[in-house]
């Protein structure tokens, strides 16, 4: 059984001396696409330590090019499956996304709020400081519970709002942004599209960026990633459809 991963342009080999070194992985080529899969005993039993390998290996992959990650537990019985069942049906639409992304890669920014910031975040507005002094020690349990819930929700639109302004800063450097998550443990995870040519420039943005947070906010950066939070074939059949707008004279 094969673990399927990305979809690749053909042509695009193994490094012997990375993640994808194992016999058990192996790229299955058909026409103009390919797509990297590895062996796995039974499909059904994929544990937590497939599930790192599977990104592993995109990771590894992304760095030599475009890659479309097929969703974790995509299987097939044999290549010939993966040629007739997988690129074969959606050939045309994965060459098109290919060629759009070719030079764009995902980046995740992960903040999490320190104390101070949160302080900060109830000096700084009267409505959430409003909203936790409500519901004192001699008002019904509902209340509490009401209370909390506000102060709660208000505090995650703060946050939001604060992490928003930071990642802001970084847009002359990226293509798109886009908010992932948030958790009332207090941390907010951010997209970014970006051009390959751009990561040395972003990298030290993101440096930057958490020297001035420092004491606000802890800040995670991780990538290059192949493109989870962008569509990919969107990006394609919006390229598809400007250039059909055009006139004949590029106007």
């Amino acid at each position: 059984m094969l673990l399927l991963h990305g979809v690749v342009p053909a042509g695009r080999e193994i490094d012997e001396q990375g993640e994808l070194s194992g016999e058990e992985y192996q790229i299955v080529q058909d026409g103009d696409l390919a797509v990297l899969a590895r062996e796995v005993a039974d499909a059904e039993e994929l544990t937590e330590d497939d599930a790192v390998k599977y990104l592993d290996a995109l990771v590894e992959l992304v760095r030599g090019g475009p890659v479309l990650p097929l969703r974790f537990g995509t299987v097939a019985p044999d290549v010939d499956a993966v040629r007739s069942e997988v690129l074969a049906p959606a050939a045309e639409e994965f060459i098109r996304a290919l060629e759009a992304t070719a030079d764009l890669v995902e980046l995740r920014l992960t903040f999490t709020l320190t104390d101070e910031a949160v302080q900060r975040l109830f000096r700084e507005d009267p409505e959430l400081r409003a909203a936790a002094g409500r519901g004192g020690p001699g008002s019904e349990m509902s209340e509490r519970i009401e209370v909390g819930q506000l102060v709660a929700q208000r505090l995650t639109e703060q946050r939001s709002q604060l992490v928003a302004a930071w990642v802001a800063t970084l847009d002359e450097l990226t293509e798109d942004t886009k908010s992932i998550s948030s958790s009332e443990e207090g941390w907010e995870q951010v997209a970014l599209l970006v051009r390959r040519e751009r990561l040395d420039e972003l990298d030290e943005a993101v440096r930057a960026l958490a020297n001035e947070v420092d004491g606000l906010a802890e800040v995670e950066y991780v990538g290059p990633l192949p493109l989870y939070s962008f569509d990919a074939i969107g990006m394609a059949e919006a390229s598809t459809t400007a250039k059909s707008q055009q006139s004949r004279w590029g106007w």
